[in-house]
C-alpha cells in the first residue's frame, strides 16, 4: 500500500580527498555533514507535479523591472530549469524503475534546504537522493520504516539522475548522501566503503561565492588532460596515493598526516586551475593560525572548502578567521545518517 505523504530529511556532504580524479576512476574520500535538506512528498489526484523550493535553494534572477505598483523578477531559465530537472529527472528514472506506465494523479515535493546549490556540498545529489526516496515511498515501493535497507539502490538511482543531468557523474556524492557517514569512495567497483572512526575529526566545512558551474570546471579539466595526458595521470596517481594514504590516517587518528594530505591534494587542484584566489588567501591565513590543512572541495571555483584543526579549540578560532574573511561556516563535525525518514511530518503547502 502506498503513502498519501512522506516527509524525509537529506544530509549534504563535504569531499575530504579525490575531487576531480573521482570522475575518471580513481577513489576519493567523501563524509556526510549535519546540514540537512528537509523534503517532503505528497500524491495527488490531479495530474500535475506541483515543486514548492524553500529558503537556501536560490534562482539567479535574469531581469526585475520596477514600476510604482509593481516589482516583476524574472528568474533565469536555464539556472531554474537546471534545479528543477533534478527533481523532474528522479521522478521519471524512479516510476521506469518501478514500472510506472500510465501514472494517475500526481506529485506535491517541497524542498527545503538551509544552502544554496551549486557550492559543491552535494545540494543537487541531496535532492536527487530525496526525490528517488520520496518517489518509492509515495508509490509503496519502500515503507516507511524500511528506508535504511533500500539506501544502496535508492544512491545508485540517483547517481542515474545525475548522469542524466550533467552529462557525466562520479557515484561519490549520491552515495556518500545516501548510505551516510565518512565513506572511501571507488568508483571503478561501486563500493562506498564506511571509515568508522570512533573519534570527533575537528574539521571546518564552508564555501565562498562561486564563480563557475561545476559542469564549466569538469571541462577545464578535461582540456588539460587533452594537453598532455601523460602528466594528467600522473597527477591522478598521487591524487590516488593521498587517498590510500587518508584513509590509513583516518583509521590511525593521525591528524598531522591528514591536514599535510589536505595541503598535497589542494596543490594538485590549484595546478589544475580550479583554485580560485579567495580560497587561497583564506588557505594561507587557517594555515598560519593553525590549520593542519586546507583545501578546496568540490569542482572548484570558489564554492566549498575544508579544513582541518588540531582541537575543538583551535577550529572555533579558525572558523571566526575564516569568515572575517568573507567565508559562510555551515559545519564543525562529520554524521553518519544518510536519507532517512522524518516521522514527525507536517503538510506540503
Amino acid at each position: 500500500m502506498s503513502a498519501a505523504e512522506a516527509h524525509i530529511k537529506v544530509p549534504t556532504k563535504i569531499t575530504l580527498f579525490g575531487e576531480h580524479a573521482v570522475v575518471y576512476g580513481i577513489p576519493a574520500i567523501a563524509t556526510t555533514i549535519p546540514v540537512h535538506i528537509d523534503m517532503i512528498g505528497r500524491r495527488t489526484s490531479s495530474d500535475y507535479i506541483r515543486i514548492n523550493i524553500k529558503q537556501g535553494l536560490m534562482f539567479l534572477i535574469r531581469n526585475v523591472e520596477i514600476n510604482k505598483d509593481l516589482i516583476s523578477v524574472e528568474p533565469d531559465p536555464m539556472h531554474s530549469k537546471r534545479l528543477l530537472s533534478y527533481i523532474l529527472t528522479a521522478l521519471s528514472v524512479c516510476e521506469e524503475e518501478l514500472q510506472i506506465r500510465n501514472r494517475k494523479g500526481g506529485y506535491v515535493i517541497v524542498v527545503d534546504s538551509p544552502l544554496p546549490s551549486g557550492i559543491g556540498l552535494g545540494t543537487s545529489a541531496a535532492i536527487s537522493v530525496g526525490t528517488i526516496t520520496l518517489c518509492m515511498i509515495l508509490n509503496g515501493y519502500i515503507k516507511n520504516e524500511e528506508v535504511n535497507i533500500h539506501r544502496t539502490e535508492i544512491a545508485k538511482l540517483a547517481w542515474n539522475v545525475e548522469k542524466i543531468v550533467q552529462g557525466s557523474a562520479s557515484p561519490m556524492d549520491t552515495h556518500t548522501i545516501a548510505l551516510g557517514g565518512l565513506r572511501y569512495i571507488d568508483p571503478s567497483r561501486l563500493e562506498a566503503q564506511l571509515i568508522n572512526i570512533d573519534y570527533d575529526l575537528p574539521i571546518l566545512v564552508g564555501y565562498t561565492t562561486r564563480r563557475n558551474t561545476t559542469a564549466d570546471l569538469i571541462k577545464m579539466v578535461k582540456k588539460i588532460k587533452e594537453r598532455n595526458e601523460k602528466l594528467f595521470f600522473e597527477l591522478l596517481n598521487i591524487v590516488k596515493d593521498i587517498v590510500e594514504e587518508a584513509k590509513k590516517a583516518l583509521f590511525n587518528r593521525d591528524l598531522e598526516m591528514l591536514g599535510m594530505l589536505m595541503n598535497v591534494n589542494h596543490g594538485i587542484l590549484q595546478s589544475l586551475g580550479v583554485v580560485n584566489n579567495d580560497h587561497n588567501i583564506i588557505a594561507q591565513a587557517l594555515r598560519n593560525a593553525g590549520a593542519l590543512g586546507f583545501k578546496t572541495s568540490g569542482a572548484g571555483g570558489g564554492g566549498a572548502f575544508v579544513a582541518l584543526a588540531t582541537s575543538r579549540e583551535t577550529q572555533e578560532k579558525l572558523s571566526i578567521l575564516a569568515e572575517s574573511l568573507g567565508a559562510k561556516i555551515v559545519s564543525k563535525e562529520i554524521c553518519f545518517n544518510g536519507v532517512s525518514l522524518v516521522n514527525d511530518y507536517r503538510r506540503p503547502s
